[in-house]
């Protein structure tokens, strides 16, 4: 028999079988292992939510400013150091005395208060009202004292990524960089309590941390949790002081305006003391009447001067000549008040706050998101730790 050429159909077969393969193999990889992607690709992708952070209302629909008409100069203050930082603030009247009805007073409004301190909390009242009726999603309130860091928005950005390990949020299920299961985030405040046994996370290694020796007076002991002088907490909050800055969803304030102001049956003495707006803030979250949540330290401060006086805008005929003091910053490393000067002339870095400070100067685009580590409480004192980082 005479010698012949092989077929040529057995490679064309060998590589239709190879292929076969190659293709049972890929799906079976991706139904074996989710999101075959690189890990580069796949964070980008799972943090793209930060990016609402960095608009002009930092990832919140609206940012109210209370404001007595009769200080113009914190007004002014305010506008300049939200307008260097790219974010943009409406206002909401402050509120005096002499405005109020005495009919307009809760039911069980503690006696020993001033006429003032209502007023302080009517003004936030007034804040939550025009959230309600104009039907704003979500809000941030400050006072018009509060100062902040220059890296602000990098800062919400890092506490971000907290607030959605805390509450459970995968990145598809919501729309708000904040995640949805929340109703106040106590973000400025002069100490805060976290809730016992409850799930906390740690971000360590963050530039912006004030060191405790600096921090303005504290009215409730620090967290039973062990941190490095570089290291924010986040959790869930049961109880806090002060109320410089705090973010609100449209359905915690109404009911905040349900149980201190509207006042049904049962309300008032559950959960509003009648007291002070942060203290009964503090109050509805120990209740869980509000999902508050809280970093530690405070993301915010507070200017301050060398008058008490000036600073709570009562009495100022008698302070006048007290006042009369350059303003100064608490509880901000990086503070935007003190370094105002710096950026308007365009210098590429700012200061900190304190000679003692590690790190005196640094370039505010260099601040990076900080990630961290979400801590689960189990069995005794054992925890778990589940790692969760931001994008590289």
């Amino acid at each position: 028999m005479a010698w012949s050429m092989p077929s040529t159909r057995f490679p064309s077969l060998l590589l239709y079988l190879i292929g076969a393969v190659a293709v049972v193999f890929v799906v079976f990889s991706y139904s074996t292992f989710p999101n075959p992607v690189p890990a580069a690709v796949r964070q980008t992708e799972t943090h793209h939510y930060l990016d609402d952070i960095r608009n002009e209302t930092l990832g919140v629909e609206k940012i109210f400013a209370i404001n007595l008409p009769s200080r113009p100069d914190k007004r002014d203050s305010i506008v300049l150091r939200s307008s260097v930082l790219g974010f943009h603030v409406d206002w909401v009247d402050g509120v005096t005395p002499d405005q109020l009805n005495p009919l307009a007073y809760p039911y069980n409004w503690h006696d020993d208060l001033t006429a003032r301190e209502y007023a302080a909390r009517r003004a936030h009242m007034n804040a939550l009202q025009h959230i309600v009726d104009k039907g704003i999603s979500s809000a941030i309130i400050m006072e018009d004292d509060s100062d902040w860091d220059v890296t602000i928005k990098t800062q919400l950005q890092s506490m971000a990524l907290a607030l959605r390990a805390l509450q459970g949020t995968s990145p598809a299920a919501t729309s708000s960089p904040y995640g949805d299961n929340w109703d106040l985030l106590w973000l400025g405040h002069c100490g805060i309590n976290q809730r016992l046994n409850s799930t906390y996370f740690v971000s360590s290694h963050d530039p912006t941390v004030p060191p405790a020796h600096h921090f303005a007076p504290v009215f409730r002991d620090s967290p039973p949790i062990n941190r490095t002088e570089d290291t924010r907490l986040a959790f869930e909050a049961e109880d806090g002081v002060c109320s410089y800055l705090y973010a609100v969803s449209n359905h915690a304030a109404k009911k905040m305006l349900s149980a201190m102001s509207v006042s049904p049956t049962g309300m008032k003495e559950n959960l509003d003391s009648g007291g002070q707006l942060d203290i009964t803030l503090g109050r509805m979250c120990r209740a869980n009447y509000l999902k508050c949540y809280a970093p530690y330290p405070s993301l915010t401060g507070r200017l301050m001067t060398s008058s008490d006086i000036r600073d709570s805008d009562e009495g100022e005929d008698q302070g006048r000549e007290k006042s009369r003091m350059p303003p100064d910053s608490a509880n901000v490393v990086y503070s935007t008040l003190k370094n105002i000067n710096r950026i308007l002339d365009g210098e590429s870095t700012v200061k900190a706050a304190w000679d003692d400070f590690p790190v005196q100067e640094i370039r505010p685009s260099n601040v990076s998101v900080v990630g961290g580590t979400l801590h689960i409480p189990g069995a005794g004192e054992t925890l778990r730790e589940i790692p969760f980082y931001p994008p590289s």
